[in-house]
């Protein structure tokens, strides 16, 4: 009988130790617990078939990097050059390295493949970060504690010590791995498309502090510019958990009577109604267009500002990116200049935008003219026109 008993056991501790094994084995050596990685395939073939923009984007004095807002500054780089006129031998070179659907994620990953970093790098985005799938949301606690684990000072220097330690300490997670961009639309119900928000909230600011210390590691010079929100744009989905018959009905209520302009009438509504159906993208649209209406641009521009953050569609930036990028550049002391706050003070003017996310090339002019500023103190460009 003893017998028996001590070969269950033995066959109990076998067991648990292979299970403990194949459990360690399968989980990944990483330092950042971030839910998703690059193929090594996918990085041979960029490299390939990027060689000549990597190749400039090393050459260049000057380089842009983001997404679509990015992209917006291409007409607007001979005009960034022409303001070094007089002041150095030979104009700056700038190289645009922006990419529609390009999350911050992406724009890192990118910037590691370079030998050499130019002097300065501006990253205007902010936009995109939800256009692929960085996650299973079904991992989320298991992802915040795995940070929560990186946050750890003692913790974290026992992983960078000890890498390999990284497999016992982080909670094992559905990896995406990422290779060519792929766009995702997500189908999630209402409550876990916010939580879908939150947890990109969430890598968002881990992406811009990696993003920040790699380029300080590098001594090189980072430029944050803000993406401006058009806050008169409409919200295009709503994922709140208050979407009732009586809610919707309150909502038409108010939105009649903003078209005939009965301002006054529907401020109170949709103050009220913005009170008890957090989260409602709809609900602060319309309080926002109100308080517009009567006047109050203080409670419109904060209400609208919050319609970009619930709105699920995620279709554009909202104010939650843009606050990540200040808070961190102001604790860093990294240049950030604010095009949205710019944008958002002119709420209520006539012809803001060109369209849903484009700003019009007067308010372009403007802020280039305040980067041009940023980007000479930076080179340190004196009156003589000699760079010290």
């Amino acid at each position: 009988m003893l017998k028996k008993l001590l070969i269950l056991i033995l066959l109990g501790v076998v067991g648990a130790s292979a299970y403990l094994y194949w459990d360690y084995s399968k989980k990944r050596t990483v330092i950042t617990p971030y839910p998703y990685s690059f193929l090594n395939s996918f990085d041979e073939k960029f490299q390939k078939d990027h060689a000549k923009e990597i190749q400039e984007a090393e050459n260049a004095k000057i380089l842009i990097v983001g997404d679509r807002m990015g992209k917006t500054l291409d007409p607007y780089t001979d005009n960034i050059r022409s303001q070094f006129q007089g002041l150095l031998k030979t104009p700056p070179t700038i190289y645009n390295w922006s990419a529609d659907n390009e999350g911050l994620f992406r724009t890192i990953h990118k910037i590691k493949m370079l030998k050499k970093l130019p002097p300065i790098i501006i990253y205007f985005g902010g936009t995109s970060e939800l256009f692929e799938k960085k996650f299973e949301i079904d991992d989320q606690k298991k992802i915040l504690k795995n940070f929560k684990t990186f946050d750890d000072e003692k913790l974290i220097s026992l992983i960078i010590t000890f890498p390999w330690v990284s497999k016992a300490l982080y909670r094992d997670i559905h990896y995406q791995d990422l290779g060519e961009f792929k766009e995702y639309k997500s189908n999630l119900a209402a409550n876990a498309k916010l939580n879908e928000k939150q947890l990109t909230f969430k890598l968002f600011e881990y992406e811009v502090r990696e993003f920040v210390d790699y380029i300080k590691d590098k001594k090189s010079n980072l430029v944050f510019i803000t993406a401006p929100l058009n806050l008169e744009a409409e919200p295009k989905e709503v994922c709140a958990h208050a979407e009732s018959e009586d809610v919707i009905g309150v909502q038409q209520e108010i939105e009649a009577e903003l078209k005939e302009g009965a301002y006054k009438m529907a401020f109170p509504k949709a103050l009220e109604l913005s009170g008890v159906t957090f989260s409602n993208a709809r609900s602060f649209y319309l309080l926002g267009r109100a308080a517009q209406g009567v006047g109050d641009i203080k409670t419109a521009r904060d209400a609208l500002m919050k319609a970009t953050v619930f709105d699920c569609a995620n279709w554009r930036g909202n104010a939650v990116y843009n606050a990540i990028i200040k808070g961190y550049a102001q604790k860093n002391q990294i240049n950030v200049l604010d095009f949205d706050q710019f944008m958002s003070s002119k709420l209520g003017d006539e012809g803001l935008f060109q369209d849903e996310i484009v700003p019009q090339n007067v308010f372009y002019q403007s802020m280039v003219s305040e980067l041009g500023d940023i980007l000479k103190k930076i080179l340190s460009v004196n009156e003589e026109g000699v760079s010290k």
